[in-house]
């Protein structure tokens, strides 16, 4: 017979290890970032969005970037997702949006976890992502950093397939030395609608493995290389977008489309000209532009009645989203094709354009092949445009594209995975988009001037697509063009000056842009070229890795350069010491031109404080500056 001790042990012995696998369960909560009330308090105001802020879609004490965030569920408008059964979430929608949380006091040296969960039903039912950026701050309010984690699955909720689990949302970082308050930004990465619930913040957690690296400081004692090459100010871009009668003029929208009420085949023959006006502006200045051409671009006809795409129609392209009729929901897009020829038909068909086009060094990139609304295109659709345009562009001599103009500005409404598609066709640049504040390519004044003008990674796509940022160009508006140029080269950055083709073509057109490029082309501080050149640059600059050597002389520099990517860098820009005395690059020395030149090539250039040398794609040199006399 067992005795009252031994059973009492035994309970005892039971109830420890039972405590004590609820304490480790708890810990490991701890370290997963995940919601642990037992062991830290939740420092996250209105965490759970009981209480309604100022503007009733949101909640108290909670911001947004853009609209799009609000609150919702069955229990606030008897539509959306809840987790927790309060009846309420949060809606995020909007690629660089972002909704921001109250402001929470922290401890310096102290980690915390952020952590939620979120849904997404994304209209192209595909999977989205968001990420999470901690904000830190001074007791003042002054900013001492960022960090931010990498860019996180959402699990996607169809009808058909409802999910059991939201995707969890975790971020854990440690706050610097003199922090004393947090915000936690949420972020998507596209404009798939997301739901986010369950949000809070706590002490502890451990480094999580989905945190992003923190940008490298740049050492004050390298030299520092120059964002454009020759040691350019700002870089600047003609473009055009350039459309036969099927390339958007047929099916044009009554949004966006200034000229929508004239007759198409006028403006397709303008579009034909403008061709021959805008040659004629640039090459006695050899300039080169970017035209973004349509499909039918390619074609010196098509009496063959090749078909495209499988002749589809767009249930999208109707009255509710701005077409003048609902003709093309039901009509297939190409049905107007009169199967002609370039000569019986020239407003359908620009191939005989193409070579003088080439001949004159100007770059052709996609404007799509069918000039369809780009957030309203399934993803189907996407890649076989991609791939038709290249098709017609490579049996033209024109290289695959690598840089997008959307058609009617229609970037609003892209899925994450509809960006992903862009990216995996060898689009590594995009412009035209529908908001470009939302993409921080401007900021503007109270007057509302554009300032800062700047090529920035697409959000989710960081190292891989570029959004630049453009400028209409009318005669109405080149006294404000040539301003924006002035605060490009403020901002160190790029400016795209653009137009249709057909608005090239008037006497006072042609002496605007022919004004503007004689301007731009003898401007020595600006770097002109086309748009997939700058990106490419630009990208290609931000994987350079620059890595000091040890010198025996406090007055000498050592250092390597590195181009990991697969373009080459020519005339690359380091800026100087003004002490410099002589520059090396993998063994030989620069020379220096004659005083008063203007940087041209490699050679160090002392009155610009630059050298500049040309850094082939995979290459690594050695420089050395040496500042004794």
């Amino acid at each position: 017979m067992v005795s009252r001790r031994l059973l009492l042990g035994a309970t005892v012995i039971c109830l420890l290890v039972g405590a004590l696998g609820v304490w480790l369960a708890l810990r490991q909560r701890v370290a997963r970032c995940t919601s642990t009330p037992l062991l830290s308090a939740e420092l996250l105001p209105n965490a759970n969005f009981a209480t309604p802020g100022t503007s009733p879609a949101l909640p108290a004490g909670w911001t947004a970037y853009a609209p799009g965030v609000q609150l919702r569920g069955p229990a606030v408008d008897g539509q959306g997702f809840d987790l927790d059964g309060d009846g309420r979430a949060l809606q995020l929608i909007g690629i660089g949006n972002y909704v921001l949380t109250p402001a929470m006091p922290v401890r310096p040296g102290q980690r915390y976890c952020f952590s939620g969960f979120a849904l997404t039903d994304a209209a192209q039912r595909s999977p989205t992502r968001a990420r999470l950026v901690f904000q830190w701050r001074t007791a003042e309010g002054a900013s001492v950093g960022d960090a931010t984690t990498l860019w996180q699955p959402v699990t996607l909720w169809t009808p058909e397939a409802p999910p059991r689990d939201w995707a969890p949302l975790r971020g854990s970082f440690v706050a610097p030395a003199v922090a004393a308050a947090l915000t936690v930004r949420v972020e998507p990465a596209a404009d798939d609608r997301i739901y986010l619930d369950g949000l809070g913040l706590r002490e502890g957690g451990d480094e999580l493995a989905h945190l992003a690296a923190s940008p490298a400081e740049a050492d004050p004692s390298l030299p520092h290389i120059a964002p454009w090459p020759l040691g350019r100010a700002a870089a600047m871009a003609f473009t055009f977008d350039w459309e036969t009668a099927m390339g958007g003029l047929v099916h044009s929208r009554s949004l966006d489309d200034p000229n929508v009420d004239q007759d198409y085949l006028a403006r397709a023959l303008r579009m034909r000209e403008g061709i021959t006006t805008t040659l004629a502006i640039f090459k006695p200045l050899n300039l080169r532009a970017t035209y973004y051409a349509t499909g039918y671009n390619f074609l010196t006809g098509n009496r063959e009645r090749r078909q495209f795409l499988g002749g589809p129609t767009f249930a999208w392209a109707n009255k509710a989203n701005g077409w003048p009729s609902d003709r093309w929901t039901k009509t297939p897009w190409f049905a107007d094709d009169p199967y002609g020829t370039a000569a019986s038909d020239p407003g359908w068909y620009f191939g005989d354009l193409l070579a003088p086009l080439r001949d004159a060094g100007q770059v052709v990139q996609s404007h799509t092949f069918s000039h369809f609304y780009g957030g309203l295109a399934d993803l189907t659709m996407w890649q076989a445009d991609f791939q038709v345009w290249n098709e017609l562009a490579a049996a033209a001599g024109v290289p695959p594209a690598t840089s997008l103009a959307f058609p009617w500005s229609s970037s609003a409404g892209m899925s994450d995975a509809a960006w992903d598609t862009l990216a995996q066709a060898g689009i590594t640049s995009v412009t035209r988009l529908s908001d470009q504040a939302q993409y921080s390519l401007w900021a503007t004044d109270a007057a509302g001037l554009k300032l800062t003008p700047r090529c920035r990674w697409v959000p989710g796509r960081e190292g891989r697509i570029l959004a630049c940022p453009d400028f209409y160009l009318t005669p109405a508006r080149a006294d404000l063009a040539l301003r924006q140029i002035e605060l490009a080269v403020a901002a160190g950055g790029m400016v795209d000056l653009w137009a249709h083709t057909e608005e090239v073509v008037s006497p006072e057109q042609i002496a605007t842009w022919s004004r503007i490029a004689a301007r731009v082309a003898k401007d020595d501080r600006l770097w002109v070229a086309p748009l997939s050149e700058i990106a490419a640059w630009q990208a290609a600059v931000a994987t350079l890795s620059l890595e000091q050597k040890k010198s025996e002389d406090a007055q000498v520099q050592i250092f390597t350069i590195t181009n990991p990517s697969t373009h080459d860098l020519v005339g690359l820009s380091l800026a100087l010491p003004t002490t410099t005395q002589r520059v090396t690059v993998s063994g030989d020395e620069l020379a220096q031109p004659p005083a008063g030149t203007t940087p041209r090539g490699p050679a160090w250039w002392p009155a610009a404080g630059l050298a500049i040398l040309d850094l082939a794609a995979g290459q690594t040199v050695e420089v050395i500056v040496d500042c004794r006399l």
